[in-house]
């Protein structure tokens, strides 16, 4: 016990990833949560997702449809049935505070997998209480017809939500 904790001191611990292979970054905390379009429309469904949080058996999933949810692996862009955008930061840079841009690889209806996986660039601007998404890149190619997104944070992410 004692040879592992000190070959994890000098950079030689036995779990982790592999040499020469960095570990993915981090979301920054403050982004963390699930996170409604800023809007009348937006803010009924988060009293519908809180609603379904709190009844036995309910069914809220189905009410995140359009959110941004953003946990420490990773970020969501929930679509029907759990799909959407998966996007796993690789290297996160505060910008200033409260600003961030994150070089991500994207998984499209599930999580990215290794070789699989594409790639994004995202600018997340924390302000006020209102997250500002603006997606600036995927695959490397500027993307023209995005506009920039305002949220609000609707909740915390619940435990074991990604688990499985």
């Amino acid at each position: 016990m004692r040879l592992i904790g000190i070959l994890g001191l000098i950079g030689l611990g036995v779990a982790g990833p592999a040499m020469g292979k960095a570990a993915p970054a981090a979301m920054p905390a403050p982004l963390r949560g699930i996170w409604m379009e800023d809007s009348g429309e937006g803010r009924q469904q988060c009293k519908a997702y809180l609603a379904e949080m709190r009844r036995p058996g309910g069914d809220a999933g189905s009410k995140l449809v359009g959110a941004e949810v953003i946990t420490a692996r990773g970020q969501h862009s929930y679509a029907e049935y759990g799909e959407g955008n998966f996007y796993t930061p690789q290297r996160v840079v505060a910008l200033r505070k409260g600003k961030w841009r994150i070089n991500a690889r994207v998984g499209i209806d599930g999580p990215p997998e290794d070789g699989a996986a594409g790639t994004a660039v995202l600018t997340l601007t924390l302000a006020g209480g209102k997250l500002d998404y603006k997606l600036n890149s995927m695959g490397g190619q500027p993307v023209d017809s995005w506009d920039e997104h305002r949220y609000f944070r609707c909740a915390p992410v619940p435990a074991g939500f990604y688990a499985g």
